[in-house]
Order: C-alpha cells, then sequence, then structure tokens
C-alpha cells in the first residue's frame, strides 16, 4: 500500500481512539454493545459473539487495512448518532481509496456473519460426518498410525459453533453404533469433546481469527481427546489397538524404559499433537473458502469486508 494510504488509515485511528477515550469505554464494555446490538438485530449469538481482543486490534495503528463495519458498529457502539456513523464510513472508504486491495476472506470468529438456517446446519453436520470419514481411507495408507478423523469436526466448529460440532461427533457415534463397531463408537466419543472444544474455542475467545490461533486451539483438542482415547485404550483394549500404534507403543517401552501405559500415553499425545495440528490447518483453510462464498448458510455482513 502507498504512503499515503497508511497515514490516513492511522489518522484515522487516532481519531478513533481519541473518541474512545472521550466516552471512557473499555474494549470489553465495547465488545459487549456490539454484540447486544448485533443480537437485537436477530443475528445468531453464538456467531454475533465479538472477542474483546478484535476491538482492541482495531484499534491499532500501522494497520494497512480497515474493517469499515467494524468501525461502524465501534462508532455506533460509543453512543454516535447515524451521522456521525455514516461520517465515519466515507472516511474509512477514503483512508483506503489509495492503492486498494482485493476483499480478503473474512475473519469467520469475529465478522458478524451469521443467518444460518437449522436446514444448512443439518446438512453441514452431514458433510462434517463425510469429512471425518475419510480418514478411514487415509489412515492404511499411512501406516495406520494417524487418525485424520476430524477435519469436518473442525470445520464445522468454525462455521457453525461448539453444538453443531458436537452434533457431528453424536452422529458419528451413532453411525458406528449401527454398524456394530463398538469400539469404534467409544472412541468417537472424543469426536464430541473436541468439537466442543474448537467451537467454544472459535465462537467465545476468537480462536479462528488467524492460522496460528486455531492452531493453537487445535493442540488443546490433542491434548484433550488424549485425556478420553488414553484410558479407553488401556482399560477397555487392554492396551492394544491393533493398528501401527501398538509397535510405537513397543518401541518407546524399548527405548524408555517404561511400562506399557505411560508408552501408550506418550504414543498417543506425540500422534494426537501432530494429527490434530495438520487435521486444524486442513480445516481453518476448508471453512475460510467456504464462508468466504456464503456457502453452507453463511452470509457475509453488510458492508464492505477490508479488514486483515
Amino acid at each position: 500500500m502507498g504512503g499515503t494510504n497508511a497515514t490516513r488509515i492511522d489518522a484515522l485511528i487516532t481519531d478513533l481512539r481519541a473518541l474512545r477515550a472521550a466516552k471512557s469505554v473499555s474494549y470489553r464494555d465495547l465488545a459487549a454493545r456490539i454484540t447486544d446490538r448485533r443480537i437485537a438485530d436477530g443475528k445468531n449469538p453464538a456467531a454475533a459473539r465479538v472477542p474483546h481482543t478484535t476491538i482492541s486490534d482495531a484499534f491499532r495503528l500501522g494497520r494497512r487495512r480497515l474493517n469499515a463495519a467494524l468501525i461502524a458498529e465501534i462508532v455506533a457502539a460509543l453512543d454516535e448518532d447515524p451521522t456521525a456513523v455514516d461520517a465515519w464510513r466515507a472516511r474509512v472508504a477514503a483512508a483506503t481509496a489509495v492503492d486498494a486491495v482485493p476483499d480478503p476472506i473474512p475473519d469467520l470468529a469475529s465478522t458478524p456473519t451469521a443467518r444460518r438456517t437449522p436446514g444448512w446446519v443439518f446438512l453441514l453436520i452431514l458433510a462434517g460426518v463425510l469429512l471425518n470419514a475419510t480418514g478411514k481411507f487415509v489412515n492404511p495408507l499411512l501406516g495406520d498410525v494417524f487418525f485424520f478423523d476430524m477435519i469436518g469436526t473442525a470445520v464445522v466448529a468454525s462455521l457453525a459453533g461448539p453444538w453443531a460440532a458436537a452434533g457431528v461427533g453424536a452422529l458419528f457415534i451413532l453411525v458406528e453404533l449401527l454398524k456394530g463397531q463398538l469400539v469404534a463408537a467409544l472412541f468417537s466419543v472424543t469426536m464430541v469433546t473436541a468439537g466442543l472444544v474448537w467451537g467454544f474455542g472459535t465462537t467465545r475467545f476468537g480462536m479462528a481469527s488467524t492460522l496460528t490461533r486455531f492452531i493453537g486451539i487445535s493442540a488443546i483438542v490433542a491434548a484433550t481427546t488424549s485425556l478420553i482415547a488414553v484410558p479407553i485404550t488401556v482399560l477397555y483394549l487392554g492396551g492394544a489397538t491393533d493398528r501401527g500404534l501398538d509397535a510405537l507403543r513397543d518401541t518407546v517401552m524399548t527405548i524408555g524404559s517404561v511400562d506399557s501405559d505411560l508408552a501408550i500415553g506418550i504414543v498417543n499425545l506425540t500422534i494426537s499433537v501432530v494429527d490434530k495440528l495438520a487435521v486444524g490447518a486442513a480445516a481453518y483453510a476448508i471453512a475460510r473458502v467456504v464462508g468466504s462464498t456464503g456457502s453452507v448458510g453463511v452470509r457475509p455482513a453488510h458492508g464492505p469486508r477490508l479488514e486483515a
């Protein structure tokens, strides 16, 4: 971007900071006000929620892009009248007019996207189940060590929140039970937990705002699911999974001189971390592409999207 453009954006942000200081409103209060306004306008409560970190980032100097809709919401939340809000919109347009850049893919965690119908959410859950099922075809090609069975869960968590993502896991459990696969159904409980962790991390803590943050919540998912999978392996399966993990367990026992249960925990956690980081990266890319097209019942907010 050109220097003139950057200077104009910094000048706008400086004035916005002065307006907030004059009103003595904290970032958390601004986030709460904006969330309440979105809900009052009919937005889904989970999607309407905006993290205070997103608000504080809007006040950061040195930006190269601006989210005009978010700036307008901030100004309105600072009790400015509609005329003032329109004036700020015009300033954003003027500040970003030089060396304009294409609209990027929106931040799924904090951009007010959401008009999701129950039918679309149900179809999204079905798509999540199908994505998860692909792991059963991929794993044998990789020595049956990794899982790759939660991409759908992570995508649904990013697009529709925790309960829809947990629904992916619940439906997967039902499918496995109908197939008579009790062991697979037991391990599928981890999908429900993963959906809740990914979903709440996305909707409440803005963990889908960047790839780095989503990778971070994916690491937490890995640890959480291991806490469930390891006891099932030890107590129900007697420590044997009939997969490539068993060979890794034996290797850890030999090299580390540790007992079987500890070796199972080490192997499961290590593989789970690698697996969930890869799954998280893939799911992040899929969710942003789907969200940017307005598919699966997700529609962009009114007004231009100009924020990085």
